[in-house]
């Protein structure tokens, strides 16, 4: 969620259309096991056509939702603007969660519930 307005010139998202219809990630941030840095970008991303990408500003307060495969990227923000984002991440309960992940829940901080069933 954007706090401030992402626009092409502050570097909003941009989506490469049907993405996620692969069920593929290529990428991922995984936990560095030797913890400097934190996280480490594992995968090979395929070259892909770059001026396939689309880009989606987003105004202040917008909700901009983005499936696990869905490839994406932000440009550098080369401008004078801020383009400070709220980030979110939601997942499905019950699933098998990689150890790899860098986000992880611990018994001191476990993912909250969203809603009870």
């Amino acid at each position: 969620m954007p706090l401030e307005d992402a626009t092409v010139e502050n570097g909003c998202l941009w989506f490469l259309p049907g993405s996620h219809k692969s069920g593929k990630i290529y990428q991922r941030y995984e936990r560095n096991p030797e913890k400097d840095p934190f996280m480490v970008m594992r995968g090979d991303l395929p070259d892909f056509d770059q001026d396939k990408y689309v880009p989606i500003p987003a105004k202040k307060g917008d909700l901009v939702l983005i499936h696990g495969s869905v490839l994406h990227k932000s440009a550098r923000n080369n401008t004078d603007k801020s383009r400070i984002v709220y980030t979110f991440h939601v997942v499905e309960k019950g699933n098998k969660w990689s150890e790899l992940n860098w986000i992880q829940a611990t018994d001191k901080l476990p993912f909250p519930s969203i809603y009870d069933n």
